[in-house]
């Protein structure tokens, strides 16, 4: 399972260089890798979802995400 303080770090040792290029072409096309910060916010106050990340009627938008996602 995904853990939301890792959603922007390679957890993969020897990945860093990937990782980088990666970063880089989504920089040119302007497309920015949201953090932790971001994604712990509320989602919507009526959505209910199916997910064993969320527990209650107020999901993150990191749930959200990863029920999308599954």
């Amino acid at each position: 399972m995904p853990w939301l303080d890792a959603v922007t770090e390679m957890p993969i040792p020897a990945w860093e260089e990937g990782c980088e290029q990666i970063s880089q072409v989504l920089d040119r096309h302007r497309i920015t890798l949201v953090g932790p910060r971001l994604l712990s916010r509320p989602s919507l106050p009526r959505l209910k979802i199916d997910t064993n990340l969320g527990d209650g009627p107020h999901y993150s938008i990191f749930d959200v995400w990863f029920h999308w996602m599954d």
